[in-house]
């Protein structure tokens, strides 16, 4: 495919008339594909759970300069169900299509959650933030995304943000919402076994809705950006060495914004839609084999059916 060549700037077709959101999106990966998508003229929704930091970004954005495009803040909670909930009824008040859905989770293994501490109903922070949040989300928008893709010409697609960390469980089961509380306190790194973990949730979540929309022509891709020099790098131990790691051997936030940016718009992506749907990709453009539990349809659907159940007893 693309592998190293890919550029936004050039090889993404113009989108001017479409509506896409971007979660997660006041930094990092999630700002520079907001970048990216509105330079190409999308009007597109920058989601952020901190109105203060949302708008901080818009504006900058704005000054940085969107091209044809839009940038609108959208504040988006996913660190419950309800206002995860609420977050995709706002939009659905102000916005009649919706063509690209940007999942990408927020709670990192080493900025967020550092204790495990559960969100609520004993489910950590972690799992919440990166699953249940972003399938309420989701599940709330998904009736306005498949009207989008039944318009001519239309190219829906859901972008889940995943990671290759999503590869170290190996012996994991979401039959009941035990893994969703597991906070791995015993292990050398309980917070990156909760990401992981939660990491391992997006890809099977991402496969699961892809089945699930077999009859549509919506495109449901998860993907790995790279290993990304981000803020993180300021909350690591010795944060000097780390940054100095970070600018030395890591990409920036936007290449790194590169692989979410052809997955949510490349035109290469509806060319060979059977090709990608529901693929797992590495950057740029590379379609690889996520974990094998990641494929199990089994797993995939004791994750869903659990999520479904969890949210219908909180009457969503």
């Amino acid at each position: 495919m693309f592998s190293k060549k890919f550029d936004p700037t050039r090889d993404l077709n113009d989108l001017t008339g479409k509506v896409a959101i971007v979660t997660g999106a006041n930094v990092g990966i999630g700002y520079s594909t907001v970048k990216h998508l509105a330079r190409k003229g999308a009007k597109v929704y920058l989601g952020s759970r901190s109105e203060e930091k949302g708008k901080a970004a818009v504006e900058k954005l704005q000054a940085e300069g969107v091209g044809p495009g839009e940038v609108l803040l959208l504040l988006c909670d996913l660190g419950t169900p309800s206002s995860a909930k609420q977050a995709g009824e706002r939009f659905l008040e102000i916005e009649t299509r919706l063509d690209i859905l940007g999942a990408r989770s927020v709670a990192l293994a080493v900025t967020y959650d550092r204790t495990g501490h559960p969100a609520e109903d004993g489910i950590t922070e972690m799992m919440m933030v990166n699953h249940v949040g972003t399938f309420q989300f989701t599940k709330t928008l998904l009736p306005l995304l498949i009207k989008t893709s039944e318009e001519p010409n239309s190219d829906a697609r859901i972008v889940t943000v995943s990671s290759n960390a999503h590869t170290s469980p190996k012996s994991v089961n979401f039959r009941d919402l035990s893994e969703f509380k597991n906070e791995y306190a015993k292990n050398l790194l309980p917070s990156l076994s909760r990401y992981s973990v939660s990491k391992l949730a997006n890809v099977l979540f991402s496969n699961a809705l892809q089945r699930k929309l077999a009859s549509t022509s919506i495109i449901c891709i998860s993907l790995h950006p790279g290993v990304v020099n981000t803020s993180t790098a300021s909350r690591l131990p010795y944060p000097r060495i780390a940054g100095f790691l970070m600018w030395a051997l890591f990409k920036s936030p936007d290449e790194g914004a590169f692989n979410s940016c052809f997955a949510a718009a490349s035109p290469a992506v509806r060319e060979s839609a059977d090709k990608f749907k529901g693929v797992y990709l590495v950057p740029v453009g590379k379609i690889v084999d996520a974990a094998p539990i990641a494929r199990k349809e089994d797993v995939q659907d004791d994750l869903w059916q659990t999520t479904e159940e969890y949210l219908s007893s909180l009457l969503l």
